[in-house]
């Protein structure tokens, strides 16, 4: 797991120094190990899997310009994604924040009627939940994804942000509470006691242009779930509903787009 503490270090090291040498073949392995984690980071930030891809291209462009000058100050993963949140923070709102100001805004209500495809309802609930995160700034839903979902530990969370690991905490902390807020009272998954019902959900967004069956977004083209990606540890939480909500975001699919291969592979190329 890319950011787990257990991560090998070393073999960005000897990638990095043969791509740095004119080896392009390292080049391609070394961009391969973290363009779909950066993916995944970037879809669950901007939500329209389109603004993931560009984000992540760009992130890609500015880590390629710059590698001849990396001065080693730090692994080449830290310095990788810490490029990657600064982009990341800074760039031009996308269309999915500019049209939700907070989850599900616009989707309407539900009908007693249920959708029975079980990939459209797989669909709803990866975008729905994936939705849920826009109620927080972007700061908080990106530190939100890269500690709570991806499992950062402290120390490289803080690095990445560029924050002490006591700050560190206490804005993830508060990123987590402030979903939770939002998101307890809303989603059956998290709480049974909650209304919303993705199959009946299902129905209200198909018919509203948010789903199409014809063209999933979210339930498509992935290789594993997050869940089985993260480097699992158990912490003392007193809220049950905290952990589910945990649980309902690592359950959501890793996705391997195969369009940023080549992208990619283009790009390292022009090196």
């Amino acid at each position: 797991m890319i950011f787990s503490k257990t991560y090998e270090v070393e073999s960005d090291e000897s990638l990095l120094n043969a791509a740095l040498a004119g080896d392009r073949k390292a080049l391609e392995v070394l961009v391969s190990k973290h363009q779909h984690f950066l993916y995944n980071v970037s879809l669950r930030l901007f939500l329209n899997p389109e603004d993931a891809l560009d984000a992540t291209q760009e992130v890609w462009i500015k880590v390629l310009n710059k590698l001849q000058s990396f001065q080693r100050k730090s692994q080449f993963r830290t310095w990788l994604y810490r490029i990657a949140v600064n982009h990341f923070l800074n760039a031009p709102k996308k269309k999915m924040e500019l049209l939700l100001e907070y989850p599900a805004k616009g989707l309407g209500g539900f009908t007693e009627d249920e959708i029975q495809d079980e990939t459209v309802v797989e669909e709803v609930r990866l975008m729905c939940s994936t939705a849920m995160l826009m109620c927080l700034t972007r700061e908080q839903r990106l530190l939100y994804i890269i500690g709570e979902i991806f499992g950062a530990d402290h120390q490289l969370g803080a690095a990445l942000f560029e924050l002490s690991p006591a700050n560190y905490r206490v804005k993830l902390h508060r990123a987590k509470a402030d979903l939770l807020q939002f998101v307890a009272g809303r989603c059956g998954l998290v709480d049974p006691q909650n209304p919303c019902r993705c199959p009946k959900k299902a129905k209200v967004m198909v018919q509203q242009g948010w789903v199409n069956p014809e063209n999933l977004l979210f339930n498509a083209h992935f290789s594993a779930q997050v869940k089985n990606l993260v480097e699992e540890r158990r912490y003392q939480v007193s809220d049950e509903i905290q952990l589910r909500m945990k649980a309902l975001f690592r359950e959501s699919p890793f996705q391997i787009h195969q369009e940023l291969d080549q992208l990619l592979l283009e790009l390292a190329q022009r090196l």
